[in-house]
């Protein structure tokens, strides 16, 4: 994410293009700011500033000089056209892009994963980056509020800077966690995700605000902090931050109706809301990141346990399990399938001629080649040595030698260079196996037609494929072999 490139672009979109929305963006922050703005005060929200900092964390590419001119500019324009003074638009701009630059300057120092808020103390990280962002912010804007607002200095920074570091810690995390894919797919993600079961959380989270609403008093706060648990631990990251984010954009709502009027004669009440608010985000959005982490490493260590640590594709055990329940599907279905026994010519003379070093580069580089020139619903599994097979889900038998072909065509057109100066060369063998989706085989046995088929191939010269069409005179032959 905030070291990569843009998040998702179906096709190439101009840097112009994502500067025009990047504006259009800060547009929109300014003005929801700005009409939560109490006459002749501060924003009791202004959630521009957290958009900044989120999108030029989130998209490096945009911060560079435009994007901080471009800023300036939309700050100004908002509060001018909404009757600030010039000097208001500018002293105020200034205090919130002194406040972005600073928590900018502490975050992008950080790695991609932590940014990403998927190490146990990413949180903590973030805190500290938000407090440095709303300290710079309200010592510059402190004395906006004395010389506009008529407020106390100490006031002023108390206001500035709460109210900066609850809006940094409710927007940065939502924008930081934005899913990486387009959103056609994110949705067709969460439409089949959603039941019943998965809806509890949420509801839950609406019957703690309810009750909250209901019942009110001191306590009144705290109510949801359950309700978000379980949402960190049923949901992604993003969704947590956007919940914490409608969750406490709500409270501030609800629990300022009578209580607080958001002006300096309630400074106390006021920054102890936005205090506790911003310390009731941090807890789900701790545990989301926790269990983000603990995902990706179980991911990991499945993908260790079932992947050839050699050559990256599945490995003998997890290629026959993920075969068979994908080889049951399809003779369910009624599909064709292909089974290919693949094995590499002469691959001993390359260990002996040149080390089991130089062997394991060509084998690493005829896998990746299988994998290219495959399609992205075939399974490939390294069976044992320089042996490979591949099975293909609703092949017809012609398409089935097709992909042989490519295969024995792009894997004799490869060069591994060594590093010491021999470059290698290879060819494979490749014997195929088809079920047409009339009876009902094991893996097992399209191997065992696959591998009759491969000897076949190897009889005849080797660097082709041969189909085994079930004769017993043939099958006679490659035993032979």
């Amino acid at each position: 994410m905030p070291r990569s490139t843009f998040a998702y672009s179906p096709r190439p979109v101009s840097l112009t293009v994502y500067f025009i929305g990047f504006a259009l963006c800060l547009l929109l922050a300014c003005l929801t700011g700005i009409l939560a703005r109490p006459t002749g005060f501060l924003s009791s929200f202004w959630p521009a500033n957290g958009v900044l900092l989120g999108m030029l964390l989130r998209w490096p590419e945009l911060a560079q000089r435009t994007s901080w001119l471009i800023a300036s500019a939309v700050f100004v324009l908002a509060d001018l056209v909404t009757g600030s003074s010039l000097l208001a638009a500018v002293w105020l701009t200034a205090a919130n892009l002194t406040g972005v630059a600073c928590g900018w300057w502490f975050l992008q120092r950080l790695d991609t994963a932590q940014l990403q808020l998927r190490q146990q103390t990413s949180v903590l990280y973030l805190l500290a980056g938000c407090v440095i962002a709303a300290a710079g912010a309200s010592l510059v804007g402190a004395g906006a509020g004395v010389h506009l607002f008529a407020s106390h200095w100490l006031q002023s920074a108390l206001m500035w800077f709460s109210t900066e570091l609850m809006n940094f810690m409710l927007i940065v995390p939502v924008i930081l966690s934005i899913p990486e894919c387009s959103p056609r797919r994110w949705l067709s993600r969460i439409e089949s995700r959603v039941s019943w079961k998965l809806l509890l959380p949420l509801l839950f989270v609406l019957a703690t605000e309810y009750a909250a609403l209901a019942l009110g008093g001191p306590g009144a706060m705290a109510f949801s902090v359950p309700a978000l648990l379980w949402c960190a631990l049923s949901y992604s990251l993003f969704t947590t931050a956007l919940l914490g984010l409608v969750v406490c954009t709500w409270k501030v709502a609800t629990l300022s109706m009578g209580i607080i009027d958001f002006t300096p004669a309630d400074v106390e009440l006021m920054v102890s809301l936005r205090f506790g608010l911003t310390l009731l985000s941090m807890g789900p959005l701790a545990v989301a990141g926790a269990q983000l982490q603990r995902a990706e490493q179980l991911q990991r260590l499945n993908r260790a346990a079932s992947h050839d640590s050699l050559t990256d594709v599945l490995a003998r055990g997890a290629f026959m399990d993920q075969g068979q329940r994908l080889l049951e599907r399809l003779q369910h279905e009624g599909s064709p399938v292909a089974v290919l026994m693949l094995d590499l010519d002469h691959f001993k003379r390359v260990n002996d001629s040149h080390g089991h070093a130089a062997g394991d580069a060509l084998l690493r580089a005829c896998a990746k080649t299988m994998l290219r020139v495959s399609r992205p619903q075939d399974l490939l599994g390294r069976i044992g040595g320089e042996e490979f097979a591949m099975l293909l889900p609703g092949v017809p038998a012609a398409a089935a030698e097709q992909i042989a072909t490519r295969i024995c065509a792009a894997v004799r057109s490869q060069r591994v260079a060594l590093r010491d100066g021999p470059v290698l060369r290879a060819t494979v063998s490749v014997g195929i196996a088809w079920n047409g989706g009339g009876t009902a085989q094991t893996l097992e046995e399209l191997l065992r037609r696959a591998d009759i088929a491969l000897y076949e191939a190897k009889a005849a010269g080797r660097d082709g494929w041969q189909r085994h069409h079930a004769s017993p005179a043939r099958a006679a032959l490659a035993a032979q072999v």
